[in-house]
């Protein structure tokens, strides 16, 4: 029997200890004649994930504001397939769309199969507020794609939202303006008033401050003022003149009553269409008690 030194064992189990201590930490030669990593997966590999279908997107040049007489909006689209016919897009009021019905469609540009590169498109629409039956002004619209040629492919529908800005409203007919409708002194103050959109027909059109409840068409005397403008001094249904008011006149108080600029075609026109109302108000006057109080309160 071989007899082992004390030394010899401590020597071997230190072997030991190191080499378990490197199979925990490290790679060790496994039953299959490699090295082992420690883990699991490199025994065997998966098969790849199938990519997933892109999702179709579209992106405008301009989705809000859009001016209501009509503009033109770049649309592009990515993650379509391409495939059949191409595809349409179009702007389409909301509660109106059909994938089958064309008379829908406020405006439609075809995208076709060779204008779709890599899944990615872009198109010009000219977008108008209004069209036929459709009103964007007061119905919700946007922009739809789908598959062209009456496709059943659902795939490659989209819709993006539009808005469309109201017009400005130019007037049509007369207007007047005051140099100053408030605020006007009751002693008495000139003024500018000044007309726009006239006709300049007939013998001209008469002007004037007139309390409200005492407005007449035929009664000169409840005119508190009256300047009578010719029609040749209106160019391009445009006119102006000054004229002398003050708060309270024979039987009309403006300081009381509300009061109005008005105009009339002259002469006693049955037109009608010159007809005008201007509110001006005018301030109240400095009564003497409340000046003698202001001068004696700067006084003391």
């Amino acid at each position: 029997m071989r007899v082992f030194s004390k030394v010899a064992i401590i020597t071997a189990a230190t072997a030991i200890a190191a080499t378990m201590s490197m199979g925990v930490a490290g790679a060790q030669i496994t039953p299959f004649g490699g090295l082992n990593t420690g883990s699991l997966g490199s025994l065997g590999g998966s098969e790849p994930e199938e990519p997933a279908d892109p999702t179709p997107a579209v992106t405008l040049s301009k989705a809000t504001d859009l001016t209501a007489a009509g503009e033109t909006i770049t649309v592009s689209g990515t993650g379509f397939s391409g495939a059949g016919s191409g595809l349409y897009v179009g702007l389409i009021q909301d509660n109106k769309y059909s994938a089958t019905d064309s008379t829908a469609w406020m405006t439609t540009a075809w995208l076709k199969t060779a204008d779709i590169v890599d899944g990615k498109w872009t198109a010009t629409v000219d977008a108008l507020a209004v069209k036929g039956a459709s009103d964007c002004l007061v119905n919700t619209c946007s922009i739809y794609t789908i598959a062209a040629h009456g496709s059943a492919d659902r795939t490659q529908d989209t819709k993006t939202p539009v808005t469309f800005k109201a017009p400005v409203v130019v007037p049509t007919g007369p207007t007047v303006t005051v140099s100053n409708a408030t605020g006007i002194a009751a002693a008495g103050e000139t003024v500018t008033v000044s007309g726009t959109g006239f006709s300049g027909a007939g013998s001209g059109i008469y002007v004037g401050l007139v309390q409200d409840n005492k407005y007449s068409l035929t009664e000169a005397g409840a005119w508190m003022t009256t300047t009578w403008i010719k029609a040749a001094n209106i160019v391009d249904g445009k006119w102006s003149t000054t004229v002398d008011v003050l708060a309270v006149k024979g039987a009309s108080d403006c300081l009381a009553n509300t009061c109005s600029f008005y105009t009339i075609a002259a002469h006693g026109s049955a037109d009608r269409t010159q007809d005008t109302t201007t509110p001006v108000t005018f301030k109240a006057p400095v009564t003497a008690p409340l000046v003698a109080a202001a001068l004696i309160g700067a006084a003391l």
